[in-house]
């Protein structure tokens, strides 16, 4: 009986199933810590007595250790593997998230953003890796849109519902809350999830750390590859992470667990398309006609969200669902950065693809912040400066042309038709 329970024990634990589920629900907290600012802006504003472009600064030293973190991530995990790093790096955001809760003085937050950053950087990475080391190479496409899947239910999480929290337990509390979640997840990891011991990882073991790197940042496909997915990512980042509830409570004068609910739509769009993104990719044989459908259907969707006046609540959601939804398609370019490169090196090409995909959410917030400063015009309340409307339309200017471009790169990118390299 004992026998039997240890080995029961010992094949749940190994599961592969087990072990991605926990890496993805790792994703679903990080994604929530990300965009949690956004329903915390006048209180973040209040806390630290800052401007936009300051409050955009702030938020975005998340970005700032999380994108450049994303290369080393991934080669650490192909020579490594998660157990140990991902149980220190849900540790690091339960700690970034009790420095920013308890601050008292920006610096110190800034602090914690970057503790969040640099544990959240090995996610999104850390659940690919898994589900490329350890399940069939044609279930990658879909366990990709389920892992983004998991990662916008935790933006759906950090819209209304947290919002609510903020309201009962104030913004700290809300921080303190989430840093015990972190707490409990680092022991799952360390408890659940197990290294593989492939012929790949001895390869890595073999060669110098950066070799797989060097290798990639020769190949001029996966710098278009990447710079496409940073392209359609940042708006998402930008709008739904910070600074689409203010824009929806300036224009239409929302309360904000409405804004934040109406904001949740694109997130839910997210949820929908992701997984329907990569099995019809990997249906249909293509890549690259995902990728069009999902640039093109973007950027009409937020063109029209932003410019179009007096649309009503209706409107609202549906051009945030669509937003979302046709966002989400960028997905493929995952795969296709698989199918070009050794799958010795999955970790670090996944890497590069999130580093660049971070950057845009990096520039693209403070950016925005620096935007609604230069049109702003001296309306105050109390010590918090107000946004018109009319500021945040030219403001948010950068983020339909960031899609344009996207559309632009997309014929320079070979089309992989679902189809690996072979081993080097």
């Amino acid at each position: 009986m004992t026998f039997t329970k240890i080995k029961i024990r010992n094949e749940f634990k190994t599961s592969p199933w087990i072990m991605w589920g926990l890496a993805a629900f790792f994703y679903f907290y990080e994604y929530f810590l990300q965009v949690s600012p956004g329903v915390m802006v006048p209180e973040l504003m209040h806390a630290f007595s800052v401007n936009a472009a300051a409050l955009g600064g702030l938020v975005a030293s998340y970005f700032y250790i999380y994108a450049p973190m994303q290369i080393p991530v991934g080669v650490l995990l192909d020579r490594y593997g998660p157990r140990r790093l991902t149980t220190i790096a849900t540790a690091l955001c339960a700690l970034g998230c009790f420095l920013f809760g308890t601050a008292k003085l920006l610096s110190v937050a800034e602090m914690g953003r970057l503790f969040i950053g640099f544990g959240s950087a090995f996610a999104v990475v850390s659940c690919l890796s898994i589900a490329a080391t350890r399940f069939p190479i044609n279930r990658f496409a879909l366990l990709t849109g389920l892992t983004v899947t998991a990662g916008m239910l935790g933006a759906i999480g950090a819209q209304t519902p947290l919002a609510l929290l903020v309201a009962g337990v104030g913004w700290r509390g809300s921080m303190l809350t989430l840093a015990l979640i972190g707490v409990g997840l680092s022991l799952l990891m360390w408890f659940f999830v197990r290294d593989k011991k492939s012929v790949n990882v001895a390869r890595m073991k073999q060669k110098s750390l950066f070799s797989g790197l060097y290798y990639i940042v020769r190949q001029k496909q996966n710098w278009l590859v990447a710079l496409y997915g940073g392209l359609v990512y940042a708006p998402t980042s930008i709008f739904c992470g910070l600074w689409g509830v203010p824009f929806l409570m300036a224009t239409y004068h929302l309360d904000r667990p409405v804004a934040a609910g109406v904001i949740s739509m694109a997130f839910i769009g997210w949820v929908i398309g992701s997984p329907l993104g990569g099995w019809y990719s990997d249906f249909i044989g293509r890549r690259l006609s995902v990728l069009y459908m999902a640039s093109i259907g973007a950027f009409i969707a937020l063109a029209f969200l932003i410019y179009v006046p007096h649309l009503t609540l209706l409107q609202l959601n549906v051009l945030l669902f669509a937003f979302g939804f046709f966002s989400s398609g960028f997905l493929p370019s995952f795969s296709i950065i698989r199918e070009i490169n050794p799958p010795s090196i999955n970790g670090t090409a996944l890497g590069f693809m999130n580093m660049l995909n971070m950057v845009g959410g990096a520039a693209g917030q403070p950016l925005v912040g620096f935007l609604l400063d230069l049109f702003w015009q001296g309306q105050m309340e109390g010590s918090t400066r107000v946004y018109s409307a009319t500021n945040f339309h030219d403001a948010l200017i950068a983020l339909p042309v960031m899609l344009a471009i996207s559309i632009f790169t997309i014929p320079l990118i070979r089309e992989t038709y679902c189809k690996a390299v072979e081993e080097n």
